[in-house]
């Protein structure tokens, strides 16, 4: 055993079976959305590592579903580098998705069922971020072909087990709301009381009291007035609120019941 982990070639091949896959939600009109990309074949197919044995090559393009079907989707995900480790790895993914930095980030867990990659042994790590689709510019990654959003209830087909991951990260975003706000990582800076509500209906998948919503909100000192109201709207303007900096970040390091029946 301690052969096994001091042997720098034996630790190298460790690495290449771990990789981190990320669920990129995002909210609009339509409810919660997922992030996914198509693999470019050719840039896969330089990305194979020079020391890939003939074997392993064949496997790759008898077994990965980006070359059995044109019209398959998978998550941001990679084999995580020797020298950095899975958070670090995981932002570096996000940034090559959204161009953006400072992104929510959480991690789900590891899935490493044996069949989840079927030419090759590979354990990867789940995480989970939001975003707001409507306010960000999506940088496309080298190795995709295009980028897409898509409805949670009409996911495309999908690589390996990457529906299971999104439907653990989903669970994972579900337990979380219950305790921080999380949610309003999926609002643009300025939102309406309304949007706040149907951010968590839809997330939890259930109809809110609003008094009682609006009610639990106000006791939290969690939002401030931004003294502005929305603009070129048919009906009466609504006011436009923010979420304080301060407050919310207490909120996360001391938990929340965000629960309200």
């Amino acid at each position: 055993m301690e052969y096994y982990i001091c042997n720098k070639r034996q630790f190298t091949m460790i690495l290449n079976s771990v990789s981190v896959d990320c669920v990129i939600f995002g909210f609009d009109k339509s409810g919660l959305r997922v992030l996914l990309n198509q693999i470019d074949k050719d840039v896969l197919r330089r990305t194979l590592p020079a020391q890939a044995s003939s074997e392993q090559i064949r496997q790759l393009y008898e077994k990965h579903p980006v070359f059995l079907n044109d019209i398959v989707w998978s998550l941001f995900g990679g084999h995580v580098p020797e020298a950095q480790d899975l958070d670090e790895f995981a932002k570096e993914l996000l940034f090559q998705a959204t161009g953006l930095n400072d992104v929510f980030l959480q991690q789900i867990r590891a899935f490493g069922s044996l069949q989840r990659v079927p030419y090759t042994r590979v354990i990867t790590v789940g995480y989970y971020s939001l975003i707001n689709p409507d306010y960000y510019h999506l940088k496309q990654s080298n190795l995709a072909k295009s980028l897409q959003w898509f409805n949670l209830n009409e996911l495309p087909v999908l690589c390996f087990d990457h529906e299971q991951i999104i439907q653990e990260a989903l669970i994972k975003l579900r337990q979380e709301v219950m305790y921080h706000p999380v949610g309003f990582h999926l609002l643009p800076d300025k939102f309406r009381l309304t949007e706040i509500q149907s951010v968590y209906e839809v997330i939890l998948n259930k109809k809110m009291d609003t008094r009682n919503f609006r009610k639990k909100l106000a006791k939290m000192n969690l939002l401030v007035d931004s003294g502005e109201k929305q603009q070129k709207v048919a009906h009466r303007a609504a006011k436009l609120y923010q979420f304080d900096i301060q407050v919310y970040q207490k909120l996360k390091e001391e938990g929340l019941n965000f629960r309200i029946e």
